[in-house]
């Protein structure tokens, strides 16, 4: 993406090779482990051949001037870039290395002697890789790349009702849409306001929740009345029913939408990739007891001529009547969602 110069920018992985110090410790790793998500990040294996990066750790006794020194890319004969840490380690002003012993290394190296450096590195590979482990668990903000390994992550699954493993990724709406409106979700008193706040954010558009949509509800056999030899429930004014069904006055509740365009339209009807999501977040926000109805608007002007053929469905996208200046159309889908009320 070009500047406001009209110069090209630098990538991301282009900084970080040529400033590496602008960048801190876990950022730095988070890149590294982007550029090559096959490897093993640092401190979450046993093989440091296989890890994302080789760290080597402060072993002079002078002051850097920053958390990372250089990050060299990959010589011949090797997979692994290599980068200078110098905020953690055994050496430096404040490590437990002393000063004669640091000194002693540096004098090792000036004779291209790294054996020893080479070897206390080893030890740095360990114990950066722990501290990149550690900050990775315990500050928040630092594995926000990788959401699904952040510790925060099964705590918003937890309070969205998600967290059992049978649950992931089996609704309609993706788990990553309802994990970002926990903060309705993990509200156990559900209440209109709340789910047309989900619609809002899931489709971009208000809908509008009428309560108190009334329906019939089976009763269970036990509890029908019966007459004769084994009769039950025939207590008159206390358990007698007339018939196998009641009436629910708060079985359901109707969504409207709209007025919408044909094409938008289209997508709320059975079969269509919205529908089916509407459907799964009304039932994951009110429960699998509560019925719900649909009721569509289209828009008058979008209203399509009849036209008979395969693709015409009577009442949903087809109407008989077609006057000059169509009113605006409405479809009202039952529970069963496949049928018309």
């Amino acid at each position: 993406m070009a500047t406001s110069g009209r110069r090209p920018a630098d990538s991301v992985a282009a900084r970080l090779y040529s400033q590496t110090h602008a960048f801190e410790f876990g950022q730095a790793l988070s890149v590294l482990q982007l550029l090559h998500p096959d490897t093993t990040p640092p401190g979450h294996g046993v093989d440091p051949r296989k890890e994302t990066v080789r760290l080597t750790g402060p072993l002079s006794p002078v002051f850097a001037v920053s958390a990372l020194g250089p990050l060299q890319a990959p010589v011949p004969g090797q997979t692994q870039p290599r980068l200078q840490v110098n905020l953690f380690g055994l050496g430096g002003p404040d490590g437990p290395l002393p000063y004669a012993w640091q000194e002693w290394l540096q004098a090792r190296r000036m004779r291209k002697d790294d054996t020893p450096v080479a070897f206390l590195n080893l030890f740095h590979q360990r114990l950066l890789g722990q501290l990149n482990r550690v900050e990775c668990k315990y500050r928040i903000a630092a594995p926000f790349s990788r959401p699904a390994t952040s510790p925060v992550f099964p705590v918003l699954r937890a309070l969205t009702g998600l967290l059992p493993t049978s649950l992931h990724d089996r609704q309609a709406v993706a788990d990553a849409a309802l994990l970002a409106r926990t903060t309705i979700l993990s509200n156990r008193r559900r209440s209109v306001s709340g789910f047309q706040m989900l619609v809002r954010g899931q489709f971009g558009m208000s809908i509008r929740v009428t309560q108190f949509d009334g329906g019939w509800s089976e009763l269970p056999p036990t509890a029908l009345t019966r007459l004769g030899r084994g009769a039950s429930n025939n207590r008159l004014g206390r358990g007698a029913l007339a018939g196998s069904k009641v009436w629910d006055e708060q079985a359901g509740l109707q969504l409207t939408l709209g007025p919408m365009t044909f094409e938008y339209f289209q997508t709320f009807l059975p079969g269509g990739a919205r529908h089916q999501e509407l459907m799964a977040l009304a039932t994951f926000y009110f429960g699998i007891d509560m019925r719900i109805r649909l009721n569509l608007r289209l828009q008058g002007s979008e209203v399509p001529r009849a036209i008979l053929g395969s693709n015409a469905r009577l009442g949903w996208t087809t109407w008989l009547s077609q006057p000059d200046t169509p009113p605006e159309r409405q479809c009202r889908l039952a529970p069963g969602v496949e049928t018309l009320s």
